[in-house]
């Protein structure tokens, strides 16, 4: 398993509070104080203070709070790969004496305001918040992907980002025929590889944007042909143009 922030921090809710859904990416809030609920199929979940939520990509994320009383929050938008297939709500509440809560008390104390922190900060907030994954995961008995073949392929795409890759040369690695590769994805998925390959590309892009990579160098390192053709897929898929992307991230994300 393995992830990559699109964004994180604690802090308040902004007034006003909207947030853009980023394809792909799973959300995870440690609720610390304030009033806010988020809008399921079925009615309105309060968010509980002393309570962790985890948001699949799947599930579509709307959310609403108490304009005088802003949700404070720890919180991670991130892409998980192997992708999480869920497509329904995990709360728990957090014990203080738990792993889990340990863990939260950790992450609490390693996330820094977003101009303050350094690669050993980074380092420290993934490797804290992968141990809490893991066991929300646990704790929420979430089943791994469904076919095991696909693995060697999800492994591929994140880790030859930059290169092009083809429908015949993931079939290849999956030891499979190639239309039969791509049903067997699909079902498996929800999506085509192509169409996950090029969302991945996008979130890792976007990632890299609002660490601070230029335009230029996040579209060579997820196998853009330049500037353009990141903008272009950019702005077709999420709405927004690159360059504006690390301040949209920072202040809708929260």
């Amino acid at each position: 398993m393995e992830t990559w922030f699109i964004t994180y921090g604690c802090t308040y809710a902004p007034p006003g509070w909207k947030l853009n859904q980023t394809a792909y990416t799973n959300r995870l809030y440690v609720v610390l104080d304030g009033s806010a609920c988020f809008l399921g199929s079925d009615g309105k979940i309060p968010l509980k203070k002393g309570y962790l939520y985890l948001f699949p990509h799947k599930l579509p994320f709307r959310v609403e709070q108490d304009e005088e009383n802003r949700l404070k929050h720890l919180y991670f938008d991130f892409v998980l790969t192997p992708p999480l297939m869920r497509n329904t709500l995990i709360e728990m509440p957090i014990e203080p004496e738990s792993l889990i809560g340990h863990t939260v008390s950790a992450l609490l104390l390693a996330v820094r305001p977003r101009g303050e922190r350094t690669e050993e900060d980074e380092a420290l907030v993934k490797a804290y918040f992968m141990n809490l994954l893991s066991l929300v995961f646990r704790e929420s008995k979430e089943q791994p992907l469904s076919d095991p073949r696909l693995l060697p392929v999800l492994t591929c795409i994140h880790e030859r980002l930059a290169e092009p890759l083809t429908d015949t040369l993931l079939a290849d690695i999956a030891h499979m025929e190639k239309n039969h590769f791509i049903r067997v994805f699909r079902r498996t998925i929800g999506i085509t590889p192509y169409q996950y390959l090029r969302q991945y590309r996008l979130n890792r892009a976007a990632s890299l944007i609002s660490a601070g990579v230029t335009v230029s160098e996040a579209a060579q390192l997820c196998s853009f042909e330049n500037t353009s053709s990141l903008s272009h897929a950019m702005k077709k898929s999420r709405h927004i143009s690159p360059s504006a992307l690390a301040s949209h991230l920072e202040s809708s994300s929260r």
